[in-house]
């Protein structure tokens, strides 16, 4: 056995929020900033996901290493996280680390679905309330459809439109995810009639998104996109959640003068946002508006590799 290191790249949701979680179908793509893990004999502190992850894989394929050390400086701005699921990455490429370690070939399908497999119980095994899509983009990478319905995963890997060009624009302020979810599930609670509306309207916007990009229909993904942030809203108002705050907002208008659209990438509150257009001296103009607006575009390759040895 060689102890060897691994990486895997971090993720845009470009589609599905929330309704993943209802089974809907969401549409998710790798990006090229990395996470990177190597082998170290120090005990050091390493997050929970990570320490999952690295029992769960050892637990598949047999001991590695004592510890990882991570890297995620790359899905970082200014020492803020970007929201481009680092504790995602950082669980693929741990189970990575380990498999590779013991000579498994990571471009092996049967490999990746295994590995997989470990990043995911040990990611969830912290964050319960995921649906694994992050996990998913870090382990295959490229372009995904990715479905969920319980313990049922299917990915299946899309081709971006030609016509399409994706855009990833950072608020300057992290997002609190885990509170946004707290207060959609109240409102599941407390106003059930009014959750299922707000669901039931992302659901269909999430498969209609996905099939314009499967079919390869730039404007259809333009269309769905900004009608998908629409209803991101209206689930926040209902919620008394900040999903569309002023500069995830700001961004979708900045977007539409353009003949773009712009919805809030992630669960929204902050973070980052993404949008879509169908000219490239559109999408080019609408980056430079945000950067005299203070937001901040944000330098990627679209459907990076997956997870890797190094």
């Amino acid at each position: 056995m060689t102890t060897t290191g691994a990486s895997a790249p971090g993720k845009a949701l470009l589609c599905g929020e929330y309704a993943v979680l209802e089974g809907a179908p969401a549409v998710v793509a790798a990006v090229d900033r990395r996470v990177r893990v190597t082998w170290t004999d120090e005990r050091i502190a390493m997050s929970l996901e990570v320490e999952a992850t690295l029992r769960r894989a050892q637990a598949e394929v047999g001991p590695a290493g004592r510890s990882l050390r991570v890297d995620a400086s790359e899905l970082r701005q200014n020492r803020i996280k970007l929201g481009l699921g680092s504790s995602a990455a950082a669980a693929a490429a741990a189970a990575g680390a380990v498999f590779a370690s013991h000579g498994h070939d990571l471009e092996d399908r049967s490999t990746r679905q295994r590995l997989f497999a470990c990043a995911l119980e040990g990611h969830a095994s912290i964050a319960p309330q995921g649906s694994g899509v992050d996990v998913a983009a870090s382990t295959f990478g490229g372009f995904l459809r990715f479905e969920r319905n319980d313990e049922r995963v299917d990915t299946r890997r899309l081709e971006v439109p030609d016509e399409l060009h994706i855009r990833l624009i950072w608020t300057g302020q992290a997002a609190r995810t885990s509170e946004l979810i707290k207060k959609v599930k109240e409102l599941r609670r407390k106003d059930p009639s009014r959750y299922c509306a707000c669901m039931e309207r992302l659901v269909e916007l999430s498969a209609r998104f996905a099939s314009a990009f499967d079919t390869g229909n730039a404007p259809g993904v333009v269309a769905e996109a900004a009608a998908y942030c629409a209803a991101m809203k209206v689930l926040g108002d209902a919620a008394g959640a900040p999903i569309l705050e002023e500069r995830l907002e700001r961004a979708a208008e900045l977007a539409a003068r353009f003949s773009g659209s712009a919805k809030p990438c992630g669960a929204g509150g902050g973070d980052v946002a993404v949008a879509f257009f169908v000219e490239l001296t559109a999408a080019e103009r609408f980056e430079l508006a945000c950067n005299d607006e203070g937001l901040h575009p944000i330098d990627v390759s679209w459907g990076a590799s997956g997870v890797q040895a190094c």
